[in-house]
């Protein structure tokens, strides 16, 4: 049961709309009371916002209701959030998400550097932006048998993509990045 003053503060606030500001605010402590009304606000941009916010890293059971969510902007804000780095069960989830721009933030989230399963699995999901996405993530400069498979990734993009990743050596994102991809190339003709 939320006491008086809390319910006051929390109907003060969503009236005045700082409740969603202050849910996207790093530095604020939110109480409890705040994050539960947060995750059930009918705003989905007030589920976002709390979704994006760094600090929610202290509130695990918030980090599950919004993985979640039935709006998949406020998973896609979750899976980019590093908060969610000692959650295994939760990067799990959102990497198996419907939604490929949901797979695609997570694969750009620089917090599942330590989970090389993880990103094994990204690495051959089946959208080309999820992929093109890892490429970027500067947590494979720790994984060379990633880096050595976007390499010869068929899709142009993801092999583009890794070689401007500033986080890998030239030498480990080769010209073989930039190069036609074999299945692409056309028979040459006689």
């Amino acid at each position: 049961m939320i006491d008086p003053i809390t319910l006051i503060e929390l109907t003060n606030l969503k009236a005045s709309g700082q409740l969603e500001t202050l849910a996207a605010h790093p530095g604020l402590a939110m109480k409890p009371e705040w994050m539960e009304e947060l995750t059930r606000d009918r705003r989905w941009s007030a589920r976002q916002s709390l979704a994006s916010n760094p600090a929610l890293a202290n509130f695990p059971a918030t980090i599950k209701k919004l993985s979640n969510d039935e709006y998949p902007d406020v998973r896609y804000w979750l899976a980019a959030n590093p908060a969610i780095s000692g959650l295994p069960k939760i990067i799990e989830k959102l990497a198996k998400d419907k939604n490929p721009w949901v797979r695609q933030a997570l694969a750009e989230n620089p917090a599942i550097s330590n989970r090389p399963k993880m990103l094994k699995k990204l690495s051959e999901d089946i959208d080309p932006l999820v992929r093109q996405s890892l490429a970027l993530n500067p947590a494979l400069a720790n994984h060379p048998e990633i880096i050595e498979q976007l390499s010869t990734d068929k899709d142009f993009w993801v092999r583009r993509y890794l070689a401007r990743n500033p986080a890998i050596p030239a030498r480990k994102a080769n010209a073989q990045s930039l190069q036609p991809h074999p299945a692409t190339q056309k028979a040459p003709s006689i």
